[in-house]
Parts: structure tokens; C-alpha cells; sequence
């Protein structure tokens, strides 16, 4: 069974962290939100959030890979903004009318 460390390096976790962070500060720039409208700001509303998800796991997956997490909380801190997620994406649904089911 492969950990990991054999599936990830140290070098592979930075260079998504360094992604992901690109993709955080696009959709939070303050000239990205002045030139939304409410419903775009919705979205990247849910964009921020999922960004923050990912980051957190990032840094779990680079603190394993160094033998401890040390982050106190990580499962709330990671539940509560994909639960800030899923609220805004239902809101967004119901606002456009959009059915999925």
C-alpha cells in the first residue's frame, strides 16, 4: 500500500499550494469584485471558500509528509467553510432557478 510520501513530494504540494493561491487571489482581487455583479460575486464567494478548503488540506498533506499535523482543528475549520460552500452554490441554484434533481 503506497503512504503519501510515495505519492507526493514536498516540491509537488508547494507548486499546488502556489496554483491554488493564484486561483484565491483572481477571484478575490479587489478588481475582479468591482467588476461583478451579484451573481458573479455569489460565485467566486463559493471560489474563495473551496480555495480555502483546498488550502487547508494542502497544508495537512505537507504536515503529514513532515511526520505531525499540527494545525489544532483542521476538520472544523474545513467543514465550516465547505458548509459556507454548499450554503452559497443552494443559494445560487435557488436564486437562478436552476433544478439538478
Amino acid at each position: 500500500m503506497a503512504t503519501l510520501k510515495d505519492k507526493f513530494t514536498h516540491e509537488d504540494i508547494a507548486a499546488l499550494n502556489k496554483r491554488l493561491n493564484y486561483v484565491f487571489y483572481q477571484a478575490t482581487h479587489g478588481n475582479t469584485r468591482t467588476k461583478s455583479g451579484v451573481v458573479e460575486l455569489q460565485l467566486l464567494n463559493i471560489v474563495d471558500q473551496l480555495c480555502k478548503v483546498s488550502g487547508m488540506l494542502l497544508d495537512i498533506m505537507e504536515q503529514q509528509l513532515d511526520g505531525q499535523i499540527e494545525t489544532f482543528d483542521p476538520y472544523r475549520y474545513i467543514n465550516g467553510k465547505l458548509e459556507t460552500a454548499e450554503i452559497g452554490i443552494q443559494n445560487f441554484l435557488q436564486i437562478k432557478k436552476i433544478d439538478i434533481d
